[in-house]
């Protein structure tokens, strides 16, 4: 016996669970999550930092290109100021905007995700960046001299370059640093380049150049030729090549002979001057505008050719790491991966049986309580026998804990069913009950109604059969009650018509079941009968449309009933001037009739209103589709629509604006009433 014990207690399952699974999966886990970890981290920052280098490049490149055209068109308006000139450096300042709104977003997320240095770098681009229009107002109106103008313009251009230094020198490894350098430095030389270009034709246009602005177009033509040449030491073949073609071109030699004419121009203008006379610097420029504009803008889309081919082979580079180590994290991934599905191989192999089991366990379970369940509940529910020794079938699993959870189930579903039983059996009973009473008040109600007929033939005073007419107007809204309490109960009312009955007087039977009929109007009613077997259930209906219009709307008041055809059959509308519902009420109301609930207590309001239950059933029982909604006097409209199965058409007058009596209104039930079971008068 403690053996067996034993034994059970050492094949549960969360034992099996624990021994098959926590050692191998601790172990797998550990492993896994540091080589993957410590690997993700760094071919993320190797990707991302290769992205950013990217997005860098372009969004700068961008940016500078539109501000050196826009330093060279400045230099050029600051020369020579005209409206031509304005015109065309107005229009390079929209380029210029155009290029930075597009990039802004982009060097904003550049400097937010790499801090540090980046980040500061980024925010003093944008800084500067808002200094340029009050640069810009200064050289539309000449304020400002082109030396000046060259420098503010530079100092912008130089920003934009420390953000790309920082970033391109950001990028990659150990292995890729020497390409990013001598990217910053192809990209300092053609800035400097730019720098001579704009100076140069700055001083054209103004027609002259200083001895300042000698020695600074000195200096920046020898610093890019500078850069250039050291750079070519170290460059990639590729690019190298590309640089030798570059320095073989007409164009650019051409910019380096007329830079040459500049730099190495006679000083003075005279040199043959007497004795102890001041000599004059010689400002002409032995080059023109078109020979300037023309060469150097030649030159310079194979400049940037150049520039933009290190700069890729420099991101290449930085992208080649980083995928070479996402390779490496991914294999250290896979390595552990692997480790880790040896150590729960057999983990997979002993707890397959047991997953196989729960997973039948639950698809029998769900068929259990998603369909034959509900399918026992609903025969139930409608009255038919269910064999509790057959129904459910029970569920079998063994006899360890899936065993137990099944037999736990079947325990549940057999005490389910068995309350649905009974809860059925107290239904029916109490239903049978609701009925019998039913029935008894509704014959006491017939047999009233007999002997007041009695009573009416064999009286003539008026003055008394009026009062026995309210009294039969009272008993006729009793057994009108008494329907609504077998209607409730699901059965039928005892009132049959064998022969269609006109329109008109189906509306005036029900307006006579109304309490308060003396205030209802009948307004229309179309040339049309009411098949027999609906006539009833159709007078019960309308009855209780209008008694909920006169109970609700002040006394006094009128309720209108208007019929007319539709193409789905006939409207019965009845609007009443009373104060109306709220938006929420009415939704829940029309739910109601729209779909007929369950007749259960338990569903009621704390103040139920049986009729709209009783208007639901009768609806559902005939396709009538019955809506309330706000009437333009303020009140409730009831719109109830007869579907043509129910109709066909009658040879009796259209009866319209006509009020109702109280007298009329009796005659009319003595003979709308003529069809009752055993040939009673009503």
């Amino acid at each position: 016996m403690d053996t067996t014990r034993g034994q059970t207690a050492s094949t549960t399952i969360r034992r099996q669970l624990t021994r098959i699974v926590l050692v191998p999966s601790i172990s797998f886990l550990a492993l896994w999550a540091t080589v993957t970890t410590v690997g993700a981290v760094q071919a993320g920052a190797l990707m991302l930092s290769a992205t950013d280098g990217r997005m860098g490049a372009e969004a700068f490149g961008s940016i500078v290109g539109q501000l050196r055209e826009e330093r060279r068109l400045a230099q050029i308006h600051l020369g020579s100021p005209s409206p031509a000139s304005l015109t065309a450096l107005e229009e390079q300042w929209r380029r210029t905007d155009e290029a930075f709104t597009a990039e802004r977003d982009t060097i904003l997320l550049l400097g937010e995700r790499a801090g540090g240095e980046s980040g500061e770098q980024a925010e003093e681009f944008l800084d500067t960046w808002e200094e340029l229009p009050r640069l810009r107002s200064e050289v539309a109106e000449n304020r400002v001299h082109r030396e000046a103008a060259l420098e503010r313009y530079s100092d912008l251009v130089a920003d934009a370059h420390l953000v790309s230094e920082v970033i391109v020198m950001g990028v990659g490894d150990n292995g890729s640093l020497t390409e990013g350098v001598l990217a910053l430095q192809v990209l300092r030389a053609r800035d400097e380049y730019s720098q001579a270009e704009a100076l140069l034709a700055g001083a054209i246009a103004a027609g002259g150049m200083s001895y300042a602005e000698t020695a600074h177009f000195t200096h920046l033509t020898a610093s890019y030729r500078d850069r250039l040449t050291n750079a070519r030491r170290d460059m990639s073949p590729s690019v190298a090549a590309r640089y030798d073609s570059m320095v073989k071109t007409a164009p650019w030699e051409e910019v380096q002979r007329l830079s040459r004419a500049v730099v190495t121009r006679d000083p003075v203008k005279d040199t043959a001057l007497p004795f102890g006379t001041t000599a004059t610097w010689n400002s002409d420029i032995p080059v023109t505008a078109a020979q300037w504009h023309t060469t150097a803008r030649a030159t310079d889309p194979v400049l940037g050719e150049l520039t933009a081919a290190q700069v890729q082979i420099s991101l290449e580079q930085a992208r080649r790491s980083a995928l070479r180590g996402v390779l490496l994290n991914a294999c250290g991934c896979l390595s552990a991966l692997a480790a880790g599905a040896l150590a729960i191989n057999s983990a997979l192999r002993s707890s397959r049986g047991l997953t196989e089991r729960l997973q039948r366990l639950r698809a029998e379970t769900l068929e259990l309580s998603d369909t034959r369940l509900p399918d026992i509940v609903s025969r139930l529910q409608e009255g038919r026998r269910v064999d509790l020794a057959l129904e459910p079938p029970p569920l079998w699993h063994g006899a360890d804990e899936i065993g137990q959870v099944a037999d736990a189930f079947n325990t549940a579903q057999r005490t389910a069913v068995a309350a649905a039983v009974k809860q059925a059996e107290i239904r029916e009973g109490a239903n049978r009950v609701f009925l019998g009473i039913a029935y008894r008040n509704q014959t006491l109600v017939q047999r009233q109604l007999r002997l007041l007929d009695e009573m009416e033939h064999a009286e003539s005073d008026p003055e008394t059969l009026r009062r026995l007419f309210r009294l039969d107007h009272l008993v006729t809204r009793g057994r009108r009650y008494a329907d609504n309490l077998i209607i409730l109960g699901g059965a039928h009312s005892a009132r049959r018509w064998r022969e269609p009955l006109p329109l008109v007087d189906v509306l005036r039977a029900a307006i006579s079941e109304t309490e308060d009929y003396e205030r209802v109007r009948l307004r229309s009613a179309p040339k049309m009968s009411v098949q027999g077997f609906a006539v009833a259930d159709v007078v019960h209906l309308l009855a209780e449309l209008i008694e909920n219009a006169t109970q609700f709307s002040p006394e006094g008041s009128a309720v209108d009933v208007n019929s007319g055809l539709v193409s789905s059959g006939l409207t019965v509308d009845v609007e009443d001037r009373g104060l109306g519902m709220t938006h929420s009420a009415y939704e829940a109301i029309n739910r109601t009739l729209a779909e007929a609930p369950e007749f259960d207590v338990m569903a009621f309001p704390d103040e139920p209103r049986l009729g709209l239950f009783v208007v639901a059933r009768l609806a559902e029982r005939h396709g009538v589709k019955v809506r309330l909604c706000p009437s333009p006097y303020g009140g409730t409209r009831a719109v109830a629509v007869l579907p043509a199965r129910l109709l066909e058409e009658a040879p009796s007058p259209d009866t319209a604006g006509q009020e109702l009596t109280s007298l009329r209104l009796r005659h009319l039930a003595e003979r709308t009433g003529s069809s009752r079971p055993g040939g009673a008068a009503r």
